[in-house]
């Protein structure tokens, strides 16, 4: 108990020296419970922000994001994982490694079979995955910068190479009628799903370390390494983006929401702090600290409802909730 007063501690200490005392409000108004006493290697949210799934030692585990505890837990014999994700319907769980994807049955407890991926390059290994049942479509994405699509219905298997460096963001959107990518390369891709020609591109200057979609609203975050946050509505008939505004001369993130009204932007950086901005300004509303058992603890996923409840899930292993409208409030 004591060590872990010292490290929380030290991490306030630490973000202090960062981003200065008035910058981060360690007031907040939250809920939090921790999932996981160990580290947390990946972590992510289902779709709906209802489940989430992680990687802790030796184990993938999934559980109730709302505290209901585990619900379903894997034993890994191959530690060497490089992404995990959930499918919508939260039936379905799959995990890539360095050459191959595993696939689970959540309701059946079972897994349903191990596929071997490669990339154009010899070299390629995987970096990113995403998983969709009624019908199951594997999505894989490579070091190389190819994505591979598996259509287990109808038995195809398609590889499209849009990126010229790794993989760092895959999803299908909505109707599955989109394809967002991207990469390491700064390009951000929207293709057609059936077709892998491209809707829409843009280009950063480094690579993309975050990428927030809400197509309902027609609204496209994406983020580098540096100084390039953007909002897009890539399917507008007039220009549209804006840059988000802050002090320093860069700003690194690693995670990323947008609200489904369109309004609020949430991004979670390198350290123990998340941002909440407004989207129609990218102006910046407040900065609010996480909790935190080591200095070394950030955000490695976050969701946003249609209540405006956000959750962040720390690689500490705590799932914090948060009340958007609470915080706008007072802020005032």
């Amino acid at each position: 108990m004591f060590k872990n007063i010292i490290n929380i501690f030290v991490a306030y200490a630490l973000l202090v020296v960062f981003v200065g005392c008035d910058k981060v409000d360690k007031n907040h108004q939250s809920d939090f419970y921790q999932v996981s006493q160990a580290p947390i290697d990946h972590g992510v949210f289902s779709a709906r922000g209802d489940f989430l799934a992680f990687v802790s030692q030796d184990q993938i585990i999934v559980a109730d994001a709302q505290g209901g505890g585990t619900m379903a837990q894997f034993a890994l014999s191959d530690i060497q994982v490089t992404d995990i994700a959930l499918s919508v319907d939260n039936r379905l769980l799959a995990a890539s490694f360095m050459t191959y994807v595993v696939v689970w049955d959540l309701v059946k407890q079972e897994k349903l079979g191990q596929f071997k991926v490669v990339g154009e390059s010899e070299y390629a290994k995987t970096s990113k995955v995403a998983i969709y049942d009624n019908p199951m479509i594997l999505l894989i994405g490579m070091t190389d910068g190819s994505v591979n699509v598996i259509d287990f219905k109808n038995k195809l298997t398609k590889r499209v190479k849009h990126h010229d460096a790794k993989i760092s963001f895959l999803t299908l959107g909505p109707q599955r009628q989109l394809l967002l990518s991207a990469g390491h390369d700064g390009l951000v891709n929207i293709s057609d799903a059936r077709t892998l020609q491209p809707k829409f591109e843009h280009k950063l200057s480094k690579r993309v370390t975050s990428l927030a979609y809400n197509l309902e609203q027609n609204l496209l975050f994406i983020s580098d390494s540096m100084n390039e946050q953007w909002v897009f509505k890539p399917f507008s008939t007039q220009d549209y983006s804006i840059k988000l505004a802050y002090r320093e001369r860069f700003r690194w993130f690693r995670a990323s929401a947008i609200s489904p009204d369109g309004q609020y932007l949430a991004t979670g950086s390198s350290k123990f702090w998340w941002t909440l901005w407004h989207v129609k300004t990218g102006q910046e509303i407040d900065a609010f600290a996480i909790q935190a058992v080591t200095s070394t603890a950030m955000i490695l996923d976050m969701h946003i409802d249609r209540a405006n409840k956000l959750v962040t899930l720390s690689s500490d292993g705590i799932v914090e909730y948060w009340e958007i409208n609470t915080l706008i409030n007072s802020t005032d």
